[in-house]
């Protein structure tokens, strides 16, 4: 999971009442809330880009690399890297856009803000989406952008965070097909990066197949699982599930894709309904 070394909410909305308080004795309620919300925002974008950043560092560096078949595992991490690369490249982008919306929030008179309220989405939330378009191990690769809505409300007590139909995002975290591999088998694994606004660590649903057409779908929680990626690309049996360090394979996965025959591209279709979890708790602002 994405480590991320941020002031508790409270304290940080504490902190920026309180500076607001002193340079605005004035403001109201509705300033004061819109204004620390949008604070929260930027700084959980900042701190996004900071951890993939050491992500993308020590992928390239070889730390916590796996053991096992080293074509594999380059191979892996090849992909792992391009994925993390284009997932940085958008957060970079988030970050800029929330630090600006901050910088506005903050000079807008509070009459002309909107109410703001944020709540927290939860570790371990479930996100199921409808993946918009069909991917497939021989045309879609490592880093490529993919698009969902969300299939339905993510609900955090009787507050819908981010309703149906909400559009999502996301990349290729592997792309290999079936046979490539000296287990005999392959892979297509995606990664949910966005939901709404919101960048997000929900880690990566993974298609593990072989050259006969047998599919299985796996959830990996974490960002990079290059271990567990391994595991589950080397074994023959699945005896690498192990690897998944506490995630459950296959538990929010949704129904396991099956060929109708033998076929080395895998394949994730549109329409498909895939589950993600997170990996980490996410700070939602309502308007």
């Amino acid at each position: 999971m994405i480590a991320r070394n941020l002031i508790t909410q409270g304290s940080l909305a504490a902190l920026l009442v309180g500076g607001f308080t002193a340079c605005e004795p004035k403001a109201n309620d509705l300033a004061v809330q819109a204004q620390v919300a949008a604070q929260l925002q930027a700084k959980a974008a900042d701190d996004r880009v900071a951890a993939l950043e050491k992500q993308v560092t020590d992928m390239k560096a070889g730390k916590n690399r796996a053991t096992g078949d080293q074509e594999t595992i380059n191979q892996i991490s090849a992909s792992q890297i391009r994925a993390l690369d284009s997932q940085l490249a958008d957060a970079r982008q988030r970050a800029t856009e929330r630090r600006r919306e901050a910088v506005s929030v903050g000079s807008t008179p509070g009459a002309q803000l909107s109410v703001y309220k944020t709540v927290e989405v939860p570790n371990g939330a479930r996100i199921t989406v409808r993946m918009g378009a069909d991917l497939a191990t021989d045309k879609d690769h490592p880093g490529d952008p993919w698009t969902g809505t969300l299939a339905e409300d993510v609900i955090v007590g009787n507050t819908v965070a981010w309703p149906a139909g909400t559009t999502v995002s996301g990349v290729v975290a592997q792309s290999t097909p079936a046979g490539r591999l000296a287990s005999g088998k392959g892979g297509l694994g995606i990664r949910l990066t966005t939901v709404g606004r919101n960048g997000v660590d929900a880690g990566t649903y993974m298609v593990v197949g072989d050259a006969l057409g047998n599919r299985d779908a796996k959830f990996i929680g974490g960002a990079a699982a290059v271990g567990a990626l391994v595991g589950l690309l080397t074994d023959k049996n699945h005896q690498g599930d192990h690897a998944l360090g506490g995630a459950a394979a296959g538990a929010v996965a949704g129904t396991a894709l099956a060929a109708a025959s033998a076929d080395t591209v895998i394949r994730i279709p549109a329409s498909h309904l895939v589950t993600f979890s997170l990996t980490g708790p996410e700070q939602v602002t309502l308007r």
